[in-house]
């Protein structure tokens, strides 16, 4: 066998490489039509701007991997911003900006990016993007502005009063002082004029003080960036 190898070395070693450049090629391109091709479906989503909800039809291309590529508004006139978008009778959530996903209890913050989604699958909430599909404990989302979107139960605290907001529910407080906000659950948007009450809102891990833009855990503090160049990407998230 050696002696054989010896012999035909010379013609071998070329039909070795021409074998590993064309599984490497047939392994590409296959990465590259998953990433590449969209199927677009038009589908129900709806916004809430200003407390008013307007319901359209947009069209949507994924990859194979269910990654959205293009959101189109279609005749809607909608002006896309970091309001959230959600699918009519699904519990999938489109981010149409870039956003923050924050970590508080290891104080830790990746960009994530425009056109990801948020869905629920077993009761888990996975986010959806480029190189990752994946569910996150305790965490919530951040547009470096005004909005918070949250994928558990929070309570927000405004003076002596408070609010309860389910999963896939988020939060809108501008320097205006006004505070808006949308529950999921209940498909409700309220607003609250405010004074000089602090915002809070609360979990079993954190406390937010979304007037200053403040995560506050045990005895300190980090205040939210609006810089998104600062962060790097959550799909080069280490496990």
């Amino acid at each position: 066998m050696k002696e054989f190898i010896k012999q035909k070395y010379n013609i071998l070693i070329p039909i070795f490489l021409v074998v590993v450049v064309v599984i490497a090629l047939v392994l590409y391109g296959r990465e590259y039509k998953n990433n590449r091709y969209a199927e677009t479906k038009k589908e129900e989503v709806y916004q809430y701007f200003s407390g008013t909800k307007l319901e359209y039809t947009a069209s949507i291309s994924r990859n194979r991997k269910k990654v959205i590529l293009n959101y189109d508004v279609g005749s809607s006139g909608v002006n896309l911003d970091s309001t959230p978008t959600y699918l009519v009778k699904e519990d999938n959530v489109i981010f149409p900006k870039e956003m923050t996903i924050f970590f508080p209890l290891q104080d830790r913050s990746y960009k994530v990016n425009a056109l990801a989604e948020v869905y629920k699958e077993n009761d888990l909430y996975y986010l959806n993007q480029k190189d990752i599909n994946k569910t996150f404990d305790h965490i919530f989302y951040y547009d470096g502005k005004d909005l918070y979107f949250f994928v558990d139960n929070v309570t927000i605290e405004v003076g002596d009063k408070t609010i309860n907001l389910s999963p896939m529910s988020y939060l809108n407080c501008s320097y205006q002082n006004l505070l808006e906000y949308y529950d999921k659950d209940s498909d409700t948007y309220e607003k609250i004029s405010l004074e000089n009450e602090k915002v809070l809102v609360k979990t079993d891990y954190m406390t937010i003080d979304v007037t200053l833009d403040k995560v506050i855990y045990k005895d300190s503090f980090t205040l939210l960036t609006s810089d998104f160049s600062t962060l790097s990407k959550i799909s080069d998230i280490e496990e």
